[in-house]
């Protein structure tokens, strides 16, 4: 007996997952955030061509988020009328569209615009592959690949620091980010191909187009998932940098450091998952990741003293901080103590492209001022710290 069999035998009322359903909606995800790490590891280039400064290289995410997290306020709701399978093309066509201009950029405010069309495929990851998981697949199953589809980004950001400052450094900058374009088009073409087609939506009468109130639980988580976007967000932009231009690292190893973020980001979501999965109470490895990555982020002012610490705090980052978020979306998809599975991927999602506007907005305006870098970093370490209060308050909610 095949695997298929075995499985219409263990659930005979459910189809089959679609194939490549994980593959799809892993790229997806890591095309969603792509330009996040892309603009990190390219920092040193960006700055040198076009002139920018180092708080306008911090603008650019901000606005990219800032757009996911209004739109986040619809996306739940547009996954639902519309299904996965449409919303998935919308944001892979919305990247293709993203990296072309970005690529064509002559300037700051082109650059602007390009993030503005990121920031709408943003919104429409979390909501649209969450949904594919949770129709097509058992909730035994459903923790595992969140797991493995929230990996994406961290392949992401493993190959935007291993590729991208090399790539630049061979062609220009501009080619780099325009070899995106060609993926994420044949990605939309994949997912067209192999998933099948939205099921009607049956008509309730309800007309709400924006995400219900969320319950107190689902209010600190979203807390929480701001403070991680927050730190996670000043991490993967200014860490290249600030190992570029403080500990003198050249610019190839500084790009690394995304790297080392991104692999240890993998391996760190594959485990926190599936552990998170099995556990009765969500909030211990929210709580514990959260800790962990306070801890970790210490390690980063403190390789000015010691070059080495830098990649301690960076791998330790990726397994903390990476997975926290991944761990977030298993606590919205596995039960209904968050409320509905679309609307709470939404909101989490939201407080999270918050973080990721506060994040490196606020660590660029700090650094260019006389706190400099070091005021950077504790801005992070605060944000983690944050989370660290939130996710005792979710505990303390969820159990109540």
């Amino acid at each position: 007996m095949d695997t298929q069999e075995r499985a219409k035998a263990a659930h005979p009322g459910r189809k089959p997952p679609p194939p490549g359903l994980l593959t799809l909606t892993t790229t997806s995800m890591g095309l969603s955030m792509f330009v996040l790490f892309a603009l990190g590891a390219l920092g040193p280039a960006l700055l040198a061509d076009l002139g920018i400064s180092r708080s306008q290289l911090g603008s650019l995410p901000a606005v990219a988020f800032g757009t996911a997290g209004l739109l986040s306020l619809f996306s739940g709701h547009l996954t639902d009328l519309m299904g996965g399978r449409r919303l998935l093309l919308v944001l892979l066509t919305a990247v293709a569209c993203a990296f072309t201009v970005l690529a064509l950029a002559g300037g700051y405010g082109p650059l602007l615009a390009g993030l503005v069309l990121a920031g709408a495929a943003q919104a429409c990851a979390n909501p649209a592959t969450n949904h594919l998981i949770a129709i097509h697949l058992p909730p035994p199953r459903r923790a595992a690949a969140i797991g493995v589809k929230q990996s994406g980004v961290q392949f992401g950001a493993f190959a935007a620091g291993l590729l991208m400052p090399s790539l630049a450094a061979a062609t220009s900058w501009r080619t780099a980010l325009a070899l995106v374009v060609p993926v994420a088009l044949a990605t939309a073409a994949a997912a067209a191909l192999l998933l099948p087609r939205d099921q009607p939506r049956e008509h309730t009468g309800k007309t709400r187009t924006l995400p219900a109130r969320p319950n107190r639980a689902a209010r600190w988580l979203v807390v929480y998932s701001l403070g991680v976007g927050t730190g996670l967000a000043a991490l993967n932009t200014y860490l290249p940098l600030y190992a570029h231009e403080e500990l003198g690292l050249g610019a190839r190893a500084s790009g690394a450091l995304i790297a080392a973020v991104g692999v240890a980001g993998i391996a760190a979501r594959m485990l926190w998952t599936r552990v998170s999965g099995r556990l009765a109470d969500i909030g211990v490895p929210l709580l514990v990741l959260a800790a962990a990555a306070v801890c970790f982020l210490l390690l980063l002012p403190a390789a000015g003293l010691l070059t080495p610490l830098v990649w301690i705090g960076a791998v330790g980052l990726g397994g903390s901080a990476v997975a926290a978020n991944a761990v977030s979306m298993v606590a919205v998809v596995r039960g209904t103590a968050f409320g509905a599975t679309g609307h709470a991927s939404a909101l989490v999602s939201m407080g999270f492209f918050g973080g990721f506007v506060v994040g490196p907005l606020g660590f660029g305006l700090i650094a260019d001022g006389p706190a400099g870098y070091l005021g950077g970093w504790t801005l992070a370490g605060g944000a983690f710290l944050m989370s660290v209060l939130s996710a005792l308050m979710v505990r303390r909610a969820v159990t109540a």
